[in-house]
């Protein structure tokens, strides 16, 4: 018979291989990071599937991260029983809300079912993700036309970033909220690639940001492109885009790059679909489903 356990740091070693290299880090904290739930279930001492989610600091809201059944043990119910036991222990948390985003593939209708079933909100396109060989974009002419800014503006290495900028950065922020919590630069820190990440300053003021995360041992995800609203208008995000992609190609040529796209981020939609997607291998959606506790 199938058994259901609440996992914790020990235990959650055994089901590392059921989601993704990024979430393995979250298993091993389970202890010590009380914001980290997970559930797996197994036959005979075997692991078979594994649901993972992450609440937010105030725990309200809660992310399903990842959620994953051996295939050859799918179409048994385990992946809706797994999703209704962690509502239910998200929900003992005190949160009211919980989210899921995945990217389509051939699973996804399965995933859809499973989500209908469980009486969750219909999923909405999120972003579009996109993928390619980084040497594939090396020809892109674009990748030169935006070589240069004016004298006023400084592209830095993120990593020099300093504590001094990282405090004004924040206390802006929590003044104005002048740039979109999912664009944050903060967010999965322990991830961001030091080689293309970078910081664009105005005047010794930093006003935006390209920050790249290593998402595997040869990708790297181009994950927060973010430049202040009043100067988006004059395209001072692409030059910071075409930076990064130069240095992956001189410093990573072998690898890969995926770029994530907000799709209500109509302009680089715009962007995606005339200069990039040429030199891409893949462009698929990502969508985001959600549930209220």
């Amino acid at each position: 018979m199938y058994k259901f356990v609440n996992l914790n740091k020990t235990t959650a070693a055994f089901y590392e291989k059921l989601t993704y290299p990024t979430f393995r880090s979250r298993l091993r904290a389970l202890d010590s990071d009380k914001s980290i739930v997970a559930i797996g279930v197994h036959l005979a001492s075997q692991p078979v599937g594994l649901i993972l989610a992450e609440t937010s600091i105030d725990r309200k809201n809660a992310e399903i991260l990842s959620l994953f059944v051996v295939p050859e043990h799918r179409g048994r119910q385990l992946a809706k029983t797994l999703l209704t036991h962690i509502q239910e222990k998200l929900y003992q948390i005190g949160c009211s809300q919980v989210n899921l985003v995945y990217v389509y593939n051939a699973t996804s209708p399965a995933l859809e079912k499973t989500l209908k079933q469980c009486n969750w909100f219909t999923p909405q396109i999120r972003m579009l993700v996109c993928s390619s060989p980084i040497i594939n974009i090396r020809n892109a002419s674009w990748l030169q036309l935006y070589d240069s800014l004016p004298s006023a503006y400084t592209i830095f290495p993120w990593v020099e970033l300093t504590k001094q900028d990282r405090e004004l950065i924040q206390k802006q922020q929590a003044i104005s909220n002048w740039y979109p919590e999912e664009l944050s630069p903060w967010k999965e820190e322990e991830m961001i690639e030091p080689i293309n990440s970078l910081g664009l300053r105005y005047e010794d003021q930093v006003i935006g940001w390209m920050i790249t995360h290593r998402i595997a041992l040869d990708t790297v995800r181009y994950t927060k492109l973010f430049v202040r609203q009043d100067l988006q208008r004059l395209g001072r995000a692409i030059p910071l885009l075409a930076t990064a992609i130069r240095l992956q190609l001189e410093v990573m040529e072998e690898t890969q790059a995926v770029f994530t796209v907000f799709a209500d981020n109509t302009p680089m939609v715009k962007f995606v679909h005339k200069r990039l997607a040429p030199y891409l291998t893949n462009i698929r959606q990502s969508l985001r489903a959600s549930k209220v506790l």
